[in-house]
């Protein structure tokens, strides 16, 4: 009888409380470029990858988003989102056909290393309450740091191998602060162009004895006025980058800029300032080592009616400290793209992107690495991950 009481009361208290439901709305982008990829160059010559040509589903998703208005000012935010893969490569893996041994293959062997079904990664998924006390979000969720690099990157989407975080935004070519992970998420009302988030990663891989303890936190500041935009973000995570290590402190600190002039002409600059501590050796005889990476990028976008083309540098200098080789330790990145706007919501578009590798290192491109992984052939150290190609994207 009790629980009876409490399921009407329950219901009458949501009845009262939803006023107004706005969706759900089904959104998504369908993005697929056939490209020419190669990296050559490599400090070992037998470990290139030579030219071939793949088709890249770049970051192509699919979406349901909503919002319920409460009585009490308050509004429900839901938004489930995962990535489509077009063209069964996977979204960030290394996403060309199987690299053989020499020997010809099966049928099969002409796939990527996709799952086997259109759907792929998941992407930002959460609930939320906004109000004019601000917005408060938990889920799958973008971190500010990824967040941020992305409303800055001249790329549609920020997907492709033309994007800003192929260099940029690394601590060296293994580790990123591009990512999204369970997190509560705090963002502050806007005030004449000024608002601020706050972001803490949830602790749930945490090692049973509590040695590990994999976490982190991340704010940021943004302010907009017209066509002038700024932002800063301080990442900091603890036991969280490079793995493998008995402990780890990354942090990084990354400022953003942009202005669009009269002409539609959008400069933007972004640079970042990495610094860590990795512990190496067990518990109980462990030995701290540092690294420190800076990364710089430079991007100009000029719209011209239906017409749109911009063009991009990154640079990571070598790095410093005693955790990995400094020396011919940096990369960097150019990038071209042109676009023509066909119709509404709808771009076809050619693009370059190259970067060249120092003998140390092996930056690939983030969405659409070059390789596979799993058949163990990878882009190797020193060569240089190079991709020409055309594509269509579509969004609604």
């Amino acid at each position: 009888m009790k629980s009876r009481y409490l399921t009407a009361l329950a219901a009458a208290l949501a009845c009262s409380l939803a006023s107004a439901q706005s969706g759900p709305t089904l959104y998504g982008v369908a993005d697929l470029s056939l490209e020419s990829v190669k990296a050559e160059g490599a400090t070992v010559p037998s470990n290139d990858i030579s030219s071939r040509t793949r088709l890249n589903a770049n970051s192509s998703l699919l979406g349901v988003r909503g919002k319920v208005a409460m009585d009490n000012g308050v509004t429900l935010l839901y938004q489930f989102e995962t990535y489509i893969d077009l063209g069964n490569n996977e979204v960030g893996s290394s996403n060309t056909p199987i690299i053989n041994n020499g020997q010809t293959t099966k049928v099969s062997g002409l796939n990527g290393p996709g799952t086997g079904t259109v759907f792929g990664a998941r992407r930002d998924t959460f609930l939320g309450l906004t109000g004019n006390w601000g917005t408060l979000k938990a889920g799958y969720l973008s971190t500010p740091f990824r967040a941020t690099t992305a409303s800055f990157d001249l790329a549609p989407g920020a997907t492709g191998v033309a994007t800003s975080y192929n260099v940029f935004g690394k601590a060296t070519d293994s580790n990123t602060f591009f990512f999204r992970a369970p997190e509560v998420e705090y963002t502050t009302p806007t005030w004449e162009g000024l608002y601020g988030t706050v972001a803490y990663l949830l602790n749930s891989a945490k090692s049973a004895d509590g040695n590990v303890d994999p976490y982190g936190w991340a704010a940021s500041v943004n302010y907009k006025i017209e066509a002038f935009r700024i932002a800063f973000v301080h990442t900091d995570l603890k036991d969280v980058g490079f793995g493998g290590a008995v402990s780890e402190s990354n942090k990084s600190d990354a400022g953003f800029v942009s202005y669009t002039f009269p002409t539609n002409t959008t400069l933007t600059g972004m640079f970042q300032q990495y610094r860590g501590t990795i512990t190496t050796g067990t518990p109980t005889a462990s030995l701290d080592k540092d690294i420190k990476q800076k990364s710089f990028f430079l991007g100009i976008k000029q719209v011209c009616g239906r017409h749109e083309i911009y063009a991009v540098y990154a640079s990571a200098p070598d790095r410093e400290g005693s955790y990995l080789p400094t020396q011919d330790s940096g990369a960097t990145q150019v990038s071209l793209r042109y676009a023509c706007n066909m119709f509404k919501n709808t771009q076809a578009y050619a693009v370059y992107s190259r970067i060249s590798n120092d003998t140390n290192v092996a930056y690939n491109f983030d969405v659409g690495g070059i390789g596979n992984a799993s058949s163990g052939a990878k882009v190797a150290l020193g060569s240089d991950p190079t991709s020409i190609g055309i594509g269509l994207r579509y969004s609604f």
